[in-house]
């Protein structure tokens, strides 16, 4: 062999070695764990699950290795959910740890009872905030209340932190509106809390994910998934039977202060209208927003007058018994067409604790608008005010 073969071999081994290095290189520091200022894992540690969240827009999850989550809840605080028994994972330092699945656990809204029903975890509360047992619709929390297993510890607005400190709760639930007066205190007494804002959601079935959400903490997102898939048949159902038909005008207030309280163009109410095939009168208000506003007896009589049909989803115990006590309460509304009709529907007491039904309460509702469609449908979740 002369030696121009031989520097030829030489160089081709050589050459070899150092891409071999190189590419070997490149790929550990592609694949090395690595943090950002936050302390959060970069994406390329995070499993490819599918969260399956489809319609929530407040909150988030990502799935790591050994069945660790990070949770961004409410107020877009990251959580790091880790099985009881096993190992937070490296690079996570500043995230708070939550320990799955729950079960002991403050719930600061009435509304997150019927968020957990679907879930089976009744058994996991032990204490919870402004839930009124004498007029609770879950059977589940009363029943418990009156036996002690559940602890009332008092309205948000005056909690007895003395008594919840003794409860010992792993987790306090609370709602996007009370992080303020009630963050910095539950971090004072070293109670991990969550924020859950399944009210600022403008899809109904967005409200439902919260179902998920909490799902979360329990190790339960297959219960929750079972569910949310059947909310989501009925409402393609309704949807479909609906389609092409002449909708009806739909208006909604509730008297408050001496002032109509509607809920906005943006809100998740609006959109269940919409899907119910009604033509809600205060669709366009304030499109970009979620939740009430407060408008005058003469605005929004000026938009309503007209309407087909009123729909009263009243958030407190009461409820109107006839048309005439109702119109009592604002007489301007006396000559609106649906008060003169007779089709002013109440929202029934447990309305509010029904988050987990809100495809049912889509379907009666499509049910009051087109009773033709819906005949055999029994309404459930409203009631037809007596027009005397």
């Amino acid at each position: 062999m002369n030696m121009l073969k031989i520097r030829k071999i030489i160089s081709t081994v050589v050459l070899g070695v150092v891409m071999f290095t190189f590419v070997g290189c490149s790929a550990k520091t592609n694949t090395a764990p690595k943090s950002d200022s936050k302390g959060v894992k970069e994406e390329s540690t995070v499993k490819n699950k599918d969260n399956k969240i489809k319609y929530a827009t407040k909150f988030n999850v990502e799935y790591l290795d050994n069945d660790v989550k990070v949770v961004t809840d409410g107020a877009d605080k990251k959580l790091l959910l880790v099985p009881k028994g096993g190992k937070k994972p490296e690079g996570y330092d500043n995230i708070p740890v939550i320990n799955t699945p729950i079960n002991n656990v403050l719930l600061c809204s009435s509304m997150q009872t019927s968020l957990i029903r679907p879930l089976d975890v009744f058994n996991s509360v032990g204490a919870v905030t402004t839930y009124d047992v004498d007029k609770g619709h879950i059977d589940e929390i009363n029943d418990r209340m009156k036996s002690g297993s559940i602890t009332y510890v008092g309205k948000n607005t005056a909690l007895d932190y003395e008594l919840i400190k003794s409860k010992k709760p792993e987790v306090a639930f609370i709602i996007s509106t009370d992080v303020a007066k009630l963050g910095a205190k539950f971090e004072e007494l070293g109670i991990p809390y969550v924020v859950e804002s399944s009210s600022l959601e403008n899809h109904p079935l967005g409200r439902m994910e919260w179902i998920k959400f909490m799902s979360l903490f329990y190790n339960k997102e297959g219960e929750a998934d079972k569910h949310l898939e059947k909310a989501e048949d009925t409402v393609k159902r309704v949807s479909e039977k609906v389609k092409g038909k002449d909708k009806p005008m739909v208006t909604a207030g509730v008297i408050h202060d001496g002032k109509f309280s509607v809920r906005v163009g943006g809100s998740y109410q609006s959109k269940m209208y919409d899907i119910a095939g009604g033509d809600y009168t205060f669709k366009d208000f304030e499109i970009n927003k979620t939740g009430a506003a407060s408008i005058t007896n003469e605005e929004f009589y000026a938009k309503s007058t007209n309407a087909d049909i009123y729909v009263f989803e009243g958030m407190g115990k009461t409820r109107p018994e006839t048309i005439s006590e109702f119109v009592k309460q604002a007489p301007i509304i006396e000559n609106m067409k649906s008060i003169k009709s007779g089709e002013l529907w109440s929202s029934q007491p447990w309305w509010s604790q029904s988050v987990d039904k809100l495809d049912e309460i889509i379907e009666d509702l499509a049910a009051i608008f087109y009773p033709e469609e819906f005949k055999g449908h029994e309404v459930r979740h409203y009631f037809k005010v007596a027009n005397r």
